[in-house]
């Protein structure tokens, strides 16, 4: 470890908050990294287009509108599946999916923390914007305070009553909409617009087995994996709304902590290759459980074999959009000790970026990989074209279908922020365009990198003055979409 180059922007990483604070932020977050620097892998970015384009490109579908899945999984790092170049990491039925639809290999999440990142695929909208107000897990203002619900006796964050969601909307297009899993945000999914919930996990997150669970609205515990139970709900909910057309977000514990190591899927650390994203030479961190996170994932991909299988036996695959992705990425240590980074709420790539797919098949290329930068409010916009509503004006995502099938895509400038008041290096904003990456800080500070000759994002290149004008320009960028996200 004594090799590795200690990052220029380490100095401003440093928190410095009251231990009590420090301790519940952390906890709260989840953060289970150790000390290690992480090497950020080159993704190129390819193709045209702008945001702002309102011509939108026609793309040939199967006559009626499909159903659509949504598979959201915690904490789950960009490299944290065998699709992505992960040798050491067994995950055969994502691998499988992967390579029957697009793999996106620059998927940013609009807020690289639970509750927030969650809000934003829910509505559409980023932190900031009206309509949204979810910056970090942590409530600001009673308007987005959970009912009866805290962390280490602070407020968790819930989207406002009345908040219109991709369940309002898809309700008001004739689709059954369907909620299975983590809500996270401490609220109930019926509160946004689900209309039926069988199952889902009424506090921030659940032990893997003897979970309580909200079951059609009563509190139960039910035999078997926490996973397995989400999973065959979501299963049942299909085949019992199989002559339906619907809408359903199945929403994972896994592979958040707590870890599982399944015995139906061991590791061992010696077998364990440094992921693609980690810095070359350097072994792994010890802090962190890898063996438990693997092992995890792989259970995971195992329950979601068992879903893909279902689909597939129910006829309902070839009419199904499926969207594969997490809410947010997984440090495991990278750039520096917990205490300094945190597992996530972090600008880096590990942290902001995940592991992301979309299948559908007949009409998405069976294999292809969309190199062109997207984030998760393109999700929410796909969807509402998908089932034929018109685009929502006060939303900045973009529908993803012309990038899906291959032809110029609608974006081309990728955002990400969080804004968390307990910890000075969560408020930041992100802007990514071509192979640079700028980062603002609310205390004014910045940080600029270029992924192609700096993969790490070690060397911050803000005060050299041959970039100045790169810095002007995505200064540009960040004013832009600052006034188009009110």
């Amino acid at each position: 470890m004594g090799a590795a180059r200690r990052p220029e922007h380490a100095s401003m990483i440093r928190p410095r908050f009251p231990s009590v604070l420090a301790t519940a932020v952390l906890v709260a977050v989840a953060t289970l990294g150790r000390p290690a620097s992480a090497r950020a892998q080159r993704i190129p970015i390819r193709g045209a287009g702008t945001v702002g384009e309102t011509l939108l490109r026609r793309v040939p579908v199967p006559q009626g509108r499909p159903n659509v899945l949504v598979v959201l999984t915690d904490d789950q790092r960009p490299d944290g599946v065998g699709f992505e170049g992960n040798s050491s990491l067994r995950t055969p039925n994502l691998d499988r999916f992967a390579a029957e639809g697009a793999r996106l290999r620059n998927f940013y999440v609009a807020t690289p923390q639970c509750c927030p990142s969650r809000a934003a695929l829910l509505t559409g909208r980023y932190g900031h914007q009206r309509g949204n107000g979810v910056t970090s897990n942590l409530a600001n203002d009673p308007e987005h305070t959970a009912p009866g619900i805290t962390f280490f006796g602070l407020p968790v964050s819930d989207l406002a009553t009345g908040t219109p969601t991709i369940a309002t909307d898809l309700n008001r297009a004739g689709y059954v909409t369907g909620f299975v899993g983590k809500a996270h945000l401490g609220g109930d999914p019926r509160l946004w617009d689900f209309r039926d919930v069988p199952v889902w996990i009424p506090k921030l997150g659940a032990p893997h087995e003897g979970a309580t669970l909200m079951v059609n609205g009563t509190p139960e515990v039910l035999p078997g994996l926490t996973n397995q139970i989400l999973v065959d709900a979501a299963a049942d909910w299909m085949e019992r709304h199989r002559s339906d057309r619907w809408f359903l977000w199945l929403a994972t514990t896994a592979p958040h902590d707590p870890l599982r190591h399944d015995p139906r899927f061991p590791y061992a650390l010696p077998d364990i290759a440094p992921p693609p994203l980690w810095p070359e030479g350097l072994p792994l961190t010890e802090g962190f459980d890898w063996t438990g996170y693997y092992s995890t994932i792989s259970m995971l991909d195992d329950d979601l074999g068992r879903l893909f299988a279902r689909m597939r036996d129910l006829g309902l695959d070839r009419n199904t959009v499926v969207f594969f992705l997490s809410d947010n990425g997984q440090m495991a240590g990278s750039h520096g000790p917990e205490d300094d980074v945190a597992s996530k709420s972090v600008w880096f790539e590990e942290s902001a970026r995940v592991p992301a797919v979309v299948r559908w098949p007949g009409v998405i290329p069976a294999g292809s990989v969309v190199g062109s930068p997207m984030v998760s409010v393109d999700v929410t916009a796909t969807i509402r074209s998908l089932a034929g509503l018109p685009r929502d004006p006060g939303t900045e995502g973009v529908d993803m279908l012309p990038a899906l099938v291959g032809r110029p895509p609608l974006r081309r400038v990728a955002y990400a922020e969080i804004w968390d008041a307990l910890h000075e290096i969560w408020k930041w904003q992100l802007v990514r365009e071509g192979d640079w990456k700028y980062v603002a800080f609310e205390s004014g500070q910045e940080l600029l990198y270029d992924l192609a000759t700096d993969p790490d994002e070690m060397d911050d290149l803000s005060a050299r003055p041959e970039f100045a004008g790169t810095l002007d320009r995505l200064r540009g960028r960040l004013a832009q979409w600052r006034t188009a996200t009110p």
